[in-house]
């Protein structure tokens, strides 16, 4: 068991599950207002019990922008015991939330690329709603690599993104699945479509987000194309 102490109740405003087995979560303070974070950071959800203390708690990166009045989280349901839990939670219901932590964070630079596997492009998704938001000037370039269509997350959205603002490029490539009509990449994230898009990998400072194996090897990538090791964060999981 963990103390409330330094836990704030949070109320689910909203709970969609835009692919399978995969679930976003809108929650709002129970009192006051959001605490204040920055792009890229993630928080600790608790599960709390009847008496308001912790029985599990697991860290997730932050989806909404910092200028929002709610946190969203968007959570891969995988076999454990908080997504477990998490499943079977209502709009309305209570849960704990700690943070802000975490230093793969986006600075307002303006020469930004980012790459995203699966539910990677969370932290993503709010630098985009962030730098759109504050009408930030740059080169905002996001790669994300889902395996099939029906899996790319927040897809509508990055498409209206990069509709309402110029600066933003998305690229997303299928890994598992050839369509007649996609005018997307296919296959994995290699060195030569981070060149394509971004025409010099130097010039960006790179974020990666997803699979350890993915990031190992966007990050080589960036190596042997000479992007200074310390304009590269990673953050990964497996």
């Amino acid at each position: 068991m963990f103390s409330l102490n330094s836990i704030i109740k949070y109320v689910i405003s909203s709970i969609e599950e835009p692919v399978k087995d995969t679930k976003v979560y809108k929650i709002k303070p129970k009192h006051g207002k959001v605490f204040k974070f920055s792009p890229g950071q993630f928080a600790f959800l608790h599960i709390l019990d009847a008496v308001d203390q912790t029985i599990v708690k697991k860290p997730y990166s932050i989806a909404s922008a910092p200028e929002e009045e709610y946190l969203e989280f968007c959570i891969k349901l995988v076999d454990g015991e908080l997504t477990s839990k998490l499943a079977k939670l209502k709009k309305g219901e209570i849960v704990g939330i700690e943070g802000p932590f975490g230093h793969f964070t986006y600075g307002d630079e303006t020469e930004s690329a980012f790459v995203a596997g699966g539910t990677g492009i969370a932290p993503f998704i709010s630098v985009f709603r962030h730098v759109t938001k504050k009408k930030i000037n740059g080169k905002f370039v996001l790669f994300y690599s889902a395996r099939t269509l029906d899996q790319i997350l927040y897809r509508k959205e990055l498409q209206k993104l990069e509709e309402m603002n110029p600066n933003i490029t998305i690229v997303i490539t299928l890994t598992r699945e050839k369509l007649k009509d996609w005018d997307g990449e296919y296959g994995r994230i290699t060195g030569d479509m981070l060149y394509k898009y971004t025409k010099n990998t130097t010039d960006f400072h790179w974020w990666i987000c997803g699979p350890m194996e993915m990031i190992k090897n966007i990050k080589q990538n960036l190596l042997v194309q000479g992007v200074d090791p310390e304009k590269i964060k990673m953050e990964g999981w497996g």
